[in-house]
């Protein structure tokens, strides 16, 4: 039961359709081209950024990025958007959902290639997270 729980919540945190959620995934959209807003709970690479990446943006500056970041694909504003994604990726390049969120702002902009580009990067990043398959797709 233990094990079925889990599994539950891992699945919840990559956006199932089973309405479950973990006290703290990140928030996921069922619009392809809306963004994913990444949480940072304390453990995770977001929350020791300022220790691996002191010299490119202390983990409130990446924080604020992200959030500036998904405010302006939320308001149309591709260019910014798209912007402040690469911003954020130079603190954290490992990270898929900022990849997947900047293909979509690409695209909206017609930067097809680009769009391209990074949702190949979300899906090397984390092959087993179905969105970075779907920006691939589009």
């Amino acid at each position: 039961m233990e094990k079925q729980k889990a599994r539950k919540e891992k699945f919840s945190l990559f956006g199932s359709r089973s309405g479950s959620r973990t006290t703290n995934p990140p928030s996921l959209s069922s619009s392809s081209s809306s963004p994913v807003i990444p949480s940072a709970p304390v453990g995770t690479r977001a929350d020791r950024l300022s220790d691996s990446c002191p010299a490119v943006l202390s983990k409130a500056e990446f924080l604020e990025r992200v959030r500036r970041s998904n405010q302006a694909c939320q308001q149309g504003e591709f260019a910014l958007a798209a912007r402040l994604y690469s911003e954020a990726l130079s603190a954290d390049p490992q990270n898929c959902i900022l990849y997947s969120n900047r293909s979509a702002a690409n695209l909206r902009l017609g930067q097809y290639s680009a769009a391209l580009d990074d949702a190949i990067k979300a899906r090397l990043i984390n092959p087993k997270w179905p969105k970075a398959y779907f920006r691939q797709g589009v």
